[in-house]
């Protein structure tokens, strides 16, 4: 019972982290619109002046949702899953980690696609900034208090409007769309599995039957 305690707070906090990452993607989207449409208003090979503010967001905020599934694991490992009356809630646990693994996937693509392809882009015009290299080394992992005014001031910054930084930015985006789509069936699946495992807690404390 105590060990089923701690999944519920577990998935509880999942849950929440799925949320806040699908924030930031929402606002990196947003961001990432906002640039191209910038950028596609100008000739090809001009220099467009960008807001500082719609960079970082565009680009350098890059989001990796890392639920904690310790005490899920530790269940299962336990093998532990078999006493679960629900087969619904077994095979939703059991499956949770793969889900998870898909959503970080593809949000690693979309970050490397921004160090590696894009940064070289416009290296020459943000610099070696010390903010970006902290984001960089800590793994650009979702902030529930991220804030660009933490990063960067208000200012603005001339972009080289090249074909090659638009079709990457558009091949980066392509992947965070998925994570959204990704990320919002893993936040679905996660209440699922809290409220069948609720229904189980409450069975074993004799409650209610189970549904």
């Amino acid at each position: 019972m105590e060990d089923l305690a701690i999944v519920e707070i577990e998935l509880a906090e999942n849950i929440r982290l799925a949320q806040v990452v699908l924030d930031i993607l929402h606002e990196i989207s947003a961001a990432n619109g906002d640039l191209m449409a910038q950028l596609m208003a100008q000739p090809e090979g001009a220099m467009v002046e960008i807001k500082d503010a719609t960079i970082f967001w565009a680009l350098f905020i890059n989001p990796t949702l890392d639920p904690s599934l310790g005490g899920i694991d530790a269940w299962i490992g336990a093998g532990r899953l078999g006493g679960l009356q629900s087969p619904l809630l077994r095979q939703r646990l059991a499956s949770v980690r793969g889900k998870v693994e898909d959503v970080t996937e593809e949000q690693i693509i979309a970050r490397e696609i921004a160090v590696r392809e894009i940064y070289p882009l416009i290296k020459d015009q943000i610099g070696d900034i010390g903010s970006i290299q902290k984001f960089f080394a800590d793994g650009l992992h979702a902030r529930q208090s991220t804030s660009v005014q933490t990063v960067v001031g208000s200012g603005t910054t001339l972009m080289p409007n090249l074909n090659s930084l638009r079709f990457m930015l558009r091949a980066r985006m392509i992947w965070y769309e998925a994570s959204i789509y990704e990320t919002t069936d893993l936040q679905a699946e996660l209440k699922e599995i809290q409220i069948l495992l609720a229904d189980e807690i409450r069975r074993l404390r004799g409650d209610e039957p189970i549904s």
